[in-house]
């Protein structure tokens, strides 16, 4: 497994632990492991540039799951360079060494925003064309190495920092939100962790398979279910979409300054103000038997419980 010391790889080892698999997390030189104590199985340390290292991580075992990647770069090629070579190189040794399934854990961001993709294919921006990229490489293997594709949706829950601005701008009563027409359909961390065993264990192939709760929620129904979490109510603030990409613009700009990642940008900005992120999960039921458990309502109250107990909140 990759990406395990990340907010949904951490989900997805420790479900498959707790589903009595035997799991090797493959880390690079600088993934801190701290995220993963206590955690039962094989820690090993590898270069994903290098072939040889790949190799060597996938050596004897029967599945591997990649959900290794980047959200955020400083520069777009990061994201082809990361997020498309790494599974090149990754998919080619794990079929060299035997390797009977690989299940990769892509992005609906492959597929774009609902108004792009009526027609097929189209992702809005740098990220989403590199995990699109990523499964057209899964694609171009052939045989010899049954393959899976999952492409969640906005992910939420414990351990992720991408909600958290969220919840502390509710705490303090006020929420500020896009005023455009956008809606989504979000999916919790360990229903992901689910789909990904459900994935792990056989049946169908490819996909690529849609993950995410059958409802879809506008920015005003994402608000009342923050105020029910928190137990306040909550003032929103709809901020024009012009404002909002301007915002995002800005934080592009200053990171690129300071030489950091921006937790904000122009894409972000306009994915959410403007674009609608929806998807039908009906293929994903029947071939994997997998569906949503838990409603954003809910997810909510968990995931600030999480961030209550370690301090986040």
């Amino acid at each position: 497994m990759t990406g395990a010391t990340g907010f949904v790889g951490g989900h997805l080892a420790r479900a498959f632990v707790r589903e009595g698999y035997r799991v090797r997390c493959a880390l690079r030189a600088f993934s801190d492991p701290r995220p993963l104590s206590g955690l039962p199985g094989e820690l090993v340390r590898a270069d994903f540039d290098r072939t040889s290292d790949l190799s060597a991580a996938s050596k004897g075992v029967d599945v591997v799951v990649h959900a290794a990647g980047i959200t955020r770069a400083r520069h777009p090629g990061d994201y082809h360079r990361v997020n498309a070579g790494i599974t090149r190189r990754l998919a080619a040794a794990a079929l060299r060494e035997g390797v009977g399934r690989f299940v990769l854990v892509s992005s609906l961001a492959a597929r774009g925003p609902d108004a792009r993709s009526a027609g097929g294919d189209r992702p809005a921006s740098p990220y989403g064309v590199s995990k699109l990229e990523a499964e057209r490489c899964l694609r171009s293997l052939g045989g010899g190495m049954e393959t899976v594709v999952l492409r969640p949706a906005a992910v939420y829950g414990p351990r992720d920092r991408d909600f958290l601005p969220l919840f502390r701008m509710a705490r303090r009563g006020l929420l500020v939100l896009p005023s455009g027409r956008g809606s989504l359909q979000p999916v919790y961390a360990p229903d992901v962790a689910r789909a990904a065993l459900a994935a792990a264990r056989g049946g169908a192939g490819f996909g690529p398979f849609p993950l995410a709760e059958r409802r879809r929620y506008t920015w005003k129904e994402v608000a009342a279910a923050l105020e029910q979490a928190l137990g306040r109510r909550v003032r929103v603030l709809r901020v024009p979409a012009v404002a909002s990409v301007a915002a995002g613009r800005a934080a592009e700009g200053a990171a690129r300054l300071l030489g950091s990642e921006p937790l904000f940008d122009e894409r972000r900005a306009r994915d959410l103000a403007v674009h609608a992120w929806t998807c039908d999960t009906t293929a994903t039921e029947r071939a994997l038997g997998w569906r949503a458990g838990v409603p954003l309502p809910e997810g909510l109250k968990r995931t600030l419980r999480w961030y209550r107990r370690e301090g986040w909140l």
